[in-house]
């Protein structure tokens, strides 16, 4: 039958792909079926991606937290916790997955209706630093598998902003489904539609905003890890990168290499801090000053104020001095391409990324001299052929490891670097939350917050800013704020110089 067929093709070809560079899930779960012992019970087969998410992508013994994507948004006043409901259960709840429960490698529709006293929560606090210190123990939640795993809690300070907290297990897809799923719901000036002004490549994009190849002066769109013209030195570059990789250099900003050996352990200490916002007017005076793209001058950057960091704060006389030639890496998250159909919402959910390491120059000590090692380093991401050496090599060995095999390989790659860093573009401008409705409330600031095994920062360009926080194991960045502060001041730096 179909589904048998459907069956034997998930256990060939499968598998999370969780090499530590790459994660990617079928298009669709399996088909539909009724659990005929009790209905209306309804399930589904997870992918081989969210399965491997709900039982845990990292060995059993490194203590990792649970994988859940969480999302802290900033407002001047919240709007009404009925409209939000509201909002949740016209454009969220009809997708399977959140309206269903993870049980064992399957999705279960247990509940017929949103439970809106689970589901939503009102929490009170002194004032933003008060927000901030909720958000420092509900990150590392564990959401129950008595319900859709995911919840939202409406931060009410005395003083201050409101905010608005929105916890998500990553079975259910990655920050760009998330982006796909709620862009109906943001309100954008003049009533436009908010993926008219998220600058995504045309790839990621719905399908009826892909320009025609004579639209952009006839050139083609570019897709990722795909193409004939690949380029053999790049590709074999990608593709040997996995295993070319050693752990970084010791320094005051990452783990001893005793303790990332064979790979680091989850303590369970983590801080979020956010950093002030930086005015993507600055970033964009640089960019176009050494004609190079947005990320590049942003890891710039963020490379500058780790320097500073380590030498200024945490007194690190590597990074004090200059000549000493640094192993230093950050993985930097990808998404790709998924399928995509406004008319079945479920298809965009989906974990499609793909994670690259990247060297960045913390040995350099000149703001422009570190822009132009960047710029290069980077260049990797940008080439086609670089990118899908490391898709082959990754889909090689998940095509033929087991999965304990994988999550110690995975572990064992993220524990090489020092950082992981996301950086995920949202709307250029102001949004309103819940789109069309009387009491919708304008977005002020937005950060994914994500506590993981190595510090993880993590970006959101929005609105004429970029939105920053890192979220870092509290003995490794002791004055996390300091770190904002030189951030901050690297970009001042570059355009003066």
């Amino acid at each position: 039958s179909r589904l048998e067929w459907h069956r034997l093709y998930q256990a060939l070809g499968a598998r999370p792909l969780s090499v530590g560079f790459m994660w990617q899930e079928l298009p669709k779960d399996e088909d539909m079926v009724v659990d005929e012992g009790r209905a209306p019970l309804l399930r589904r087969k997870m992918s081989g991606m969210a399965e491997a998410f709900e039982a845990g992508p990292w060995p059993p013994d490194m203590n990792m937290c649970d994988p859940n994507i969480n999302l802290l948004v900033l407002f001047d006043r919240l709007p009404p916790k009925a409209a939000i409901a509201a909002a949740f259960e016209q454009h969220v709840w009809p997708a399977y997955k959140f309206r269903s429960c993870m049980a064992n490698g399957y999705w279960e529709a247990r509940h017929a209706t949103m439970d809106l006293a689970y589901h939503f929560l009102e929490v009170e606090v002194a004032d933003e630093a008060g927000i901030d210190a909720w958000v420092q123990t509900a990150m590392l939640e564990v959401l129950s598998k008595d319900y859709p795993p995911w919840k939202v809690t409406l931060l009410n300070p005395r003083a201050g902003r409101p905010a608005l907290f929105f916890q998500m297990h990553h079975a259910i897809g990655d920050g760009l489904a998330l982006l796909y799923l709620f862009a109906p719901a943001l309100g954008c000036p003049d009533g436009a539609d908010a993926f008219a002004s998220i600058p995504l490549p045309a790839a990621l994009l719905p399908p009826e905003r892909r320009r025609a190849p004579d639209e952009s002066g006839g050139a083609a769109r570019r897709d990722c890890c795909c193409g004939p013209s690949l380029s053999f030195v790049p590709f074999m570059r990608g593709l040997m990168m996995p295993a070319l990789s050693r752990a970084d250099d010791e320094l005051g900003i990452n783990a001893p290499l005793r303790d990332r050996t064979p790979y680091i352990k989850f303590n369970g200490h983590r801080v979020m801090t956010r950093f002030p916002l930086l005015p993507m007017e600055l970033v964009k005076r640089i960019k176009n000053a050494h004609s190079c793209s947005v990320n590049d001058v942003l890891m710039a950057g963020l490379t500058g104020a780790l320097r500073r960091y380590g030498a200024e704060v945490k007194g690190d006389t590597r990074l004090q001095q200059q000549g000493d030639k640094i192993e230093f890496k950050s993985m930097v998250m990808m998404a790709l391409p998924r399928p995509m159909d406004s008319s079945d919402v479920d298809s965009t959910l989906s974990n499609n990324m793909l994670f690259v390491s990247c060297p960045l120059p913390i040995d350099e000590p000149t703001a422009l001299g570190r822009l132009d090692r960047t710029i290069e380093a980077f260049n990797n991401l940008k080439s086609k052929p670089f990118v899908a050496g490391v898709a082959s090599i990754t889909n090689l060995v998940k095509g033929i490891a087991p999965r304990g095999v994988l999550r110690q390989v995975s572990s064992e790659t993220f524990s090489k670097h020092t950082l992981l860093v996301t950086n995920v573009p949202c709307t250029t401008v102001p949004i309103s939350f819940p789109k069309g409705h009387e009491d919708a409330q304008g977005v002020r600031e937005m950060h994914m917050v994500f506590p993981n095994v190595i510090p993880q920062v993590s970006i959101i360009t929005y609105d004429g800013h970029v939105n920053v926080n890192i979220v870092a194991d509290p003995a490794l960045f002791p004055q996390p704020e300091a770190l904002g502060t030189m951030f901050l001041e690297e970009f001042e730096a570059m355009v003066v110089a």
